[in-house]
């Protein structure tokens, strides 16, 4: 009994907090968020940097150079550079 308990309990919370439901809004897009917001909040992860991140992943997922004004990839582009003299 307390393993199905704890099964169900996990299960409710995960599909309540994490399940991604498509890209349209739906009855648990203000949950999702308002979890997302405290989590990034207790881990320290401001905005700026997630928009970043944000950014990365969708260059890296179209094929595209890295995002021009990313910090990150400036440094590493420099570093490369460096490498290659």
């Amino acid at each position: 009994k307390t393993g199905t308990a704890v099964a169900t309990a996990w299960t409710a919370w995960y599909g309540l907090f994490y399940i991604d439901y498509g890209p349209h809004d739906h009855c648990l897009t203000d949950i999702q968020r308002w979890y997302r917001k405290k989590l990034d909040g207790l881990l320290g992860i401001d905005a700026a940097a997630k928009q970043i991140s944000h950014r990365r992943e969708k260059a890296n997922k179209d094929g595209l150079p890295n995002v021009v004004g990313d910090p990150i990839s400036q440094s590493t582009s420099a570093a490369r550079s460096d490498a290659n003299r």
